[in-house]
C-alpha cells in the first residue's frame, strides 16, 4: 500500500510540474494603445511607427506619361543633304499634343558617320514629318 501511495504521490507531482510548465508558456501580449498623456508627446518609436504606417499622397488627377513604341523611320534631311536613318525608340506621352523624345543617333543610309539628334520635348510621332 505503501508502494501504492507514492506512485500516486509522484504522478501527481509530474501532472502539476507539466500544468505548471504549460502556465509558462504564453504567447506575446498584444500591444496596448498608446496613451496620450497631457504635457508629454509620443515617444520616438510610437512616432516611427505612425509615420510608416501613415497612407501616401497621391496627386490628383495625374497620371504617369505612358511609353509609345516608334519604328524606325527614315527622311530626307535638307541640312545634311542625305537620307537620315532613325532607330526605333520609345517616347513618352506627355499630352495628346507633345512628347518628350530621348537623344537619338542618326545614321545615313550608306554608312555615313552617324549624327547626334537631340532630344526634347515635339509633337507625337504619328503628327511629325521628320523628326
Amino acid at each position: 500500500m505503501r508502494g501504492h501511495a507514492l506512485v500516486l504521490a509522484a504522478s501527481l507531482l509530474s501532472i502539476a510540474a507539466v500544468n505548471s510548465a504549460e502556465s509558462q508558456i504564453t504567447s506575446i501580449p498584444p500591444a496596448q494603445p498608446t496613451i496620450s498623456i497631457p504635457g508629454r508627446g509620443l515617444d520616438p518609436i510610437d512616432q516611427t511607427r505612425q509615420r510608416a504606417l501613415a497612407p501616401i499622397p497621391r496627386a490628383p488627377g495625374l497620371s504617369p506619361p505612358s511609353d509609345q513604341w516608334v519604328p524606325e523611320r527614315r527622311f530626307f534631311s535638307t541640312e545634311y543633304q542625305r537620307a537620315i536613318i532613325i532607330p526605333g525608340h520609345y517616347e513618352s506621352r506627355v499630352t495628346s499634343q507633345q512628347s518628350t523624345v530621348p537623344t537619338l543617333p542618326g545614321y545615313g543610309t550608306r554608312g555615313e558617320l552617324p549624327i547626334v539628334i537631340p532630344g526634347g520635348v515635339r509633337a507625337p510621332a504619328d503628327q511629325r514629318p521628320g523628326l
